[in-house]
């Protein structure tokens, strides 16, 4: 008795069988509950034992327990973990050929690489944390990352990747920081030319005008600091015994990453495969019919952002009766929604050719086999073969296609800022967390000593 061998559909059954890993929604379940439950250290814990364990999922263990330690004010902890992370997160152009390619195999299989804005971030947070450990040249070399991580990311044509205003505004804070300390010029001058970039960046943005006029004060840019105090309407109140506080501000939840649902239920992508079907030359005996068909059951690959809850419009620090106001400088969410939306425009098309493509081959391996059976002797058996052939190889390559909904689940949805200039003392601060319709959701108060010429830094996290 003959053995059938369709050969081309165990071919095509090849390429789409990945690896298996570990479920990285299982493990970060329980964490991530008791980390919005506001215990911080002890979610950290629980993910301490993947954090040097490599696998998969080794990266986003890194960024979640990191930023966990961070929230906890476990700030040298933290940097030991995301340290590690941004080793490994480097930002690597890829190509859109190597994207599409990736989609189309499952990635939630594969070592996860993080979105570019993620990979960002973990500089972010390395120069917070240095900031707070007072170790002022290392922040500013983590926050000069930042800016450099972004260049990359532009250098790939990334162009939506706006400058991110938090990790600026904290780059010129480290500058003066040091300038103070060493009397360097140069570098209160670096600082002077980051504040005059974020002012044209955000017009708005109250407490730069701040500091432009105690810089140009400082530097002797009289010129400068004419210009200023006529541009804003007022003159600079401290003097160079103030010292100050710098509230950063961290409010809700950030988006995480869903399923867009069935691959043909999204119209965008219907059209797409549409477009393909016209436009590909079809193997003997395959249809477009059947294509479509075969994509039924298909789950759309890229997946979305869906924003989670933000509550906090902004914060009032009130010192001494008098109120000083947050900024928002960093809206996380929004970036994460709108650059994955881009990502959409941009691989839609490309990952609906390569679907039609692999949809065409899996029919025509059942055909194929179907012929080689017939062939073979299998007589009335040989369509129920090609049959079952196509739809294994279809069944293979659609159940492994699908989103990777892996991501950062406990960063904040939006940075915000306030700074207040005091004279040294010791001061009761109360922050005021502010709805969006006006109401205060909260409140919560430090007491905070503020030396001679120096900064302090408050770092606070609202979970809602």
């Amino acid at each position: 008795m003959k053995k059938f061998a369709p050969i081309a559909a165990v071919t095509v059954l090849a390429l789409f069988v990945s690896c298996g890993g570990k479920n990285y929604f299982e493990m970060i379940k329980e964490p991530e509950k008791i980390f919005y439950q506001g215990k911080y250290k002890q979610a950290a814990r629980m993910l301490l034992g993947q954090v040097n364990k490599s696998g998969i999922n080794q990266l986003i263990f890194q960024m979640e327990c990191g930023y966990m330690l961070h929230a906890g004010g476990d700030y040298k902890n933290s940097n030991k973990v995301l340290l590690k992370a941004g080793k490994i997160a480097k930002v690597i152009p890829t190509s859109v050929t190597k994207q599409v390619k990736s989609l189309l195999t499952n990635e939630s299989k594969s070592n996860y690489k993080g979105e570019d804005f993620e990979k960002v971030l973990i500089h972010m947070y390395l120069g917070i944390n240095f900031l707070q450990l007072k170790k002022y040249d290392e922040a500013r070399v983590e926050f000069k990352k930042v800016n450099e991580e972004l260049t990359k990311i532009k250098s790939e044509g990334k162009a939506r990747y706006k400058q991110n205003l938090m990790a600026k505004y904290l780059t010129a804070v480290a500058y003066e920081i040091i300038g103070e300390k060493e009397n360097d010029e140069d570098d209160l001058e670096y600082a002077y030319k980051e504040y005059e970039q974020i002012h044209t960046l955000a017009p708005g943005l109250k407490p730069v005008h701040t500091d432009l006029q105690r810089l140009a004060k400082r530097l002797k840019y009289a010129d400068d600091y004419g210009k200023w105090t006529r541009k804003f309407g007022r003159k600079y109140l401290g003097n160079k015994d103030s010292g100050e506080i710098v509230l950063i501000f961290q409010s809700g939840k950030s988006a995480i990453k869903k399923s867009r649902g069935k691959l043909m239920s999204d119209r965008g992508m219907n059209v797409a495969i549409h477009v393909s079907l016209n436009s590909i030359s079809m193997k003997q005996g395959v249809t477009a019919a059947a294509v479509l068909v075969a994509l039924k059951t298909a789950h759309n690959p890229i997946p979305r952002y869906v924003s989670r809850t933000d509550r906090v419009r902004s914060v009032r620090m009130k010192i001494n009766n008098r109120i000083y106001r947050s900024y928002m400088l960093e809206d996380i969410s929004s970036t994460a929604v709108q650059n994955l939306k881009d990502d959409y425009k941009k691989l839609k098309q490309k990952v609906a050719a390569s679907i039609v493509v692999k949809a065409v081959a899996s029919i025509a391996a059942g055909i194929a086999a179907k012929q080689i059976a017939k062939a073979a002797g299998a007589g009335g058996f040989s369509g129920l073969i090609g049959t079952l052939a196509g739809a294994g190889t279809g069944a293979a390559l659609f159940s492994s296609m699908g989103p990777d909904l892996r991501c950062w689940h406990t960063l904040p949805a939006k940075l915000h800022m306030a700074r207040a200039t005091l004279r040294p003392g010791k001061y009761k601060v109360t922050l005021e967390f502010v709805g969006y319709n006006g109401t205060i959701l909260d409140k919560t108060t430090y007491p905070v000593t503020v030396e001679k010429g120096k900064k302090v830094f408050l770092n606070e996290r609202s979970l809602y």
